[in-house]
């Protein structure tokens, strides 16, 4: 088998959608590398936070004596199934700075910003150690054949990776910085040359829907051009040429269209996540009439709208608070159920009482254990996630499943409207399992009355509903969200990926 030197940060904690993306992923693969569909296995490493109690992580012995010579310690845990490898380190002043010049130097990744961020100095312990861990198991006959980096917190261990191991590069983008910022980027930032010289380094990008493939290269094109020219007298012409004819192929991509949800090109590709639908097809009749009752109990409604998701800008909480206030019913409740802050919590209160709609929403504030969580989606007659920016948006492939559970129970499950952004923009088809709401998305900007249209409509049709629900149940089946689909797609990209380094001029060099 050969081995893909994973590299991720957000593993060490059970929260966070990187976490529940590998730890969904790696059963999937082993499952593939077990029934001889693949010739990759994963060497997962992450970071440890010396600040966090250690939980479950031990001291992985075999990273002991190339820990001490290097200045790092190692531990492991498993994740997904799979043994994973935690990286601690600290970087003293003069090491943190000769690093920073260091990606300047090579990749005109600035700083200076992000140095007062306590954990950008863990960040860069993790982006220097991890190509040394990686290159200790190659001397030990574990040579890993391919980098896969996951979002800008893990692409600087993949440069350097693919530099010190003479190996090809494949930076996933769950996210990008211009999306995060709502189109206020900073173009000096790290995250944001980070982000571009990852089309600069990788032999492959990978968004995690063909709608942010194309969002991330659209974006990030003139920066990454940027760089080329800066670094041209550095590097070379012979570089120089290999870039641009990489540039050109992030063009090309550009101009591709797709029948479905995916889409794999020369230097680029849109896959999709996925969900594991066994416990939402064991949902049970009972367990929805629960979520039912507990719904009634925060308000005596015909009507429940359910929005779950964090309290952020991005999510669209300010512009359906508005729609709920041109919603002209008062039989219909919104249920907002995230983790509030108290200041967050006292904001949106304030919001609600200033709209007057303080009798048709109520605030849940805490996350929802799964079991009561899927009671609640299937339960309720909307579920409304209208995101300003979503790069896939697996809350949207919950609402789906719930339309499964409550098909297999024989109860109309939830309609599902969601902002016409990134992954959500194509997984929902309008009318037929579901609804986008027509918006500004370079402006990032979603209009409340077409949210309020939308909602009336689903709410006052049950045939409309009906047919939603059987569509969402279909929808949510496909073999794009399947995990053991997906797996096989990634390391279709993974062999495009080794062909691109091949036939590239740092290849060429090596």
């Amino acid at each position: 088998m050969k081995k893909v030197l994973f590299l991720i940060t957000e593993l060490e904690k059970p929260a966070g959608g990187l976490h529940r993306f590998v730890k969904e992923l790696l059963p999937a693969w082993r499952n593939a590398a077990k029934r001889g569909r693949t010739e990759f296995e994963p060497l997962v490493v992450s970071l440890h936070d010396p600040n966090e109690p250690l939980g479950d992580l031990v001291p992985a012995k075999e990273f002991e004596e190339v820990g001490q010579k290097n200045g790092f310690k190692v531990f492991s845990a498993e994740r997904g199934g799979e043994k994973c490898f935690f990286i601690e380190s600290s970087l003293s002043d003069g090491e943190y700075y000769a690093f920073h010049r260091e990606l300047w130097d090579k990749y005109r990744i600035k700083s200076e910003k992000s140095s007062p961020w306590p954990f950008y100095r863990l960040l860069c312990g993790f982006w220097k150690h991890a190509p040394i861990l990686a290159g200790h198991l190659a001397e030990k006959g574990e040579k890993t054949v391919l980098a896969d980096a996951q979002d800008w917190l893990a692409f600087p261990a993949g440069f350097l990776a693919k530099e010190m191991l003479g190996i090809p590069l494949y930076c996933r983008f769950h996210s990008c910085e211009y999306g995060r910022s709502m189109g206020s980027v900073d173009h000096e930032s790290a995250p944001e040359l980070i982000e571009a010289a990852a089309l600069q380094e990788a032999d492959m990008i990978q968004g995690v829907s063909v709608s942010e493939a194309k969002f991330v290269v659209y974006h990030l094109l003139s920066l990454k051009k940027r760089i080329r020219e800066e670094l041209e007298r550095e590097k070379g012409g012979d570089w120089a040429k290999d870039q641009e004819r990489k540039e050109d192929r992030y063009e090309d991509f550009l101009l591709l269209e797709t029948s479905d949800l995916e889409l794999i090109g020369e230097n680029a590709s849109g896959l999709t996540n996925g969900i594991i639908l066994d416990d939402w097809k064991n949902v049970s009749l009972a367990q929805i009439q629960k979520g039912r009752e507990i719904l009634k109990k925060l308000a005596d409604k015909k009507h429940y709208i359910l929005f779950i998701g964090r309290v952020d800008i991005r999510k669209g909480i300010d512009q359906l608070l508005e729609a709920m206030a041109l919603l002209e019913r008062d039989d219909t409740l919104l249920v907002l159920s995230s983790s509030f802050t108290d200041a967050d919590y006292e904001k949106y209160s304030q919001k609600i009482k200033a709209l007057g709609i303080t009798d048709k929403v109520a605030i849940n504030s805490g996350w929802l254990d799964e079991p009561l969580k899927k009671g609640l989606f299937c339960a309720s007659d909307v579920i409304c996630l209208p995101s300003l920016y979503e790069p896939f948006g697996l809350v949207t492939l919950e609402g789906l499943a719930a339309d499964l559970a409550c098909e297999n129970n024989r109860v109309t499950g939830p309609a599902i409207v969601v902002g016409a952004t990134g992954g959500m923009n194509e997984i929902i088809k309008n009318g037929q399992n579901g609804f986008k709401v027509p918006m500004d998305e370079d402006k990032f900007d979603m209009r409340s009355d077409y949210l309020a249209k939308i909602i009336e409509m689903v709410l006052r049709n049950d045939n409309l509903r009906r047919r939603l629900s059987r569509g969402g149940a279909e929808r949510v089946q496909s073999p794009y969200f399947d995990w053991n689909f997906i797996v096989l797609r990634m390391h279709e990209s993974y062999h495009q990926a080794v062909e691109n380094y091949k036939h590239s001029f740092h290849a060429g060099k090596g």
